[in-house]
């Protein structure tokens, strides 16, 4: 689920490269994915990456399970 997240904000960010908005929100989420060891550490971050980057990848950054983090 982890990869899924990450393949569709990057693409996001690919499509909504002439704003810099979907940049910035989906480096920073993708940044956090990697450090994250808990998933409420993402629920802001998913939020915010549905509002400025991709439906579909912040859907899936808030359904990770503590399990697809890092330890």
């Amino acid at each position: 689920m982890k990869t899924a997240a990450k393949v569709f904000i990057i693409l996001s960010m690919i499509c909504g490269c002439i704003a810099i908005l979907p940049l910035i929100f989906g480096g920073i989420t993708l940044s956090k994915m990697k450090k994250a060891t808990k998933a409420s550490e993402l629920t802001v971050w998913g939020i915010l990456d549905i509002f400025f980057c991709g439906i579909i990848g912040g859907i899936l950054v808030l359904c990770l399970k503590d399990s697809d983090l890092a330890k």
